[in-house]
């Protein structure tokens, strides 16, 4: 009968995920409110989590549809950006709110 050699097994170390990310994301811990385009009447309150140049992610205590226009406005007074966004992500958290990615368009 032939004898098969093992060796140890070694843990090799993951290799992290590629970054999708175009921009580096600056931290910012900012007011944001979201708006619909055709309903600026009603917005929404939104803790902005972080900004790129080509988008951001924000904490909200709703769900948005991955796709869905907004109208954004970050920070207030006299220094703000206000930009249109598309939803990319949607994701609920364990303390009932959503963590949301946008893209500037």
């Amino acid at each position: 009968m032939a004898r098969v050699a093992t060796t140890p097994f070694q843990h090799q170390p993951s290799i992290p995920p590629r970054e999708r990310r175009r921009g580096n994301r600056q931290a910012l811990g900012v007011l944001g409110v979201l708006t619909e385009s055709n309903i600026p009447d009603k917005p929404l309150e939104v803790s902005v989590l972080n900004v790129s140049l080509h988008g951001c992610a924000f904490r909200a205590p709703v769900a948005y549809r991955p796709g869905a226009v907004y109208v954004m406005r970050i920070g207030t007074g006299p220094l703000h950006l206000t930009s249109t966004i598309r939803i990319i992500s949607s994701r609920d958290r364990a303390d009932g709110l959503f963590d949301v990615g946008a893209k500037f368009v």
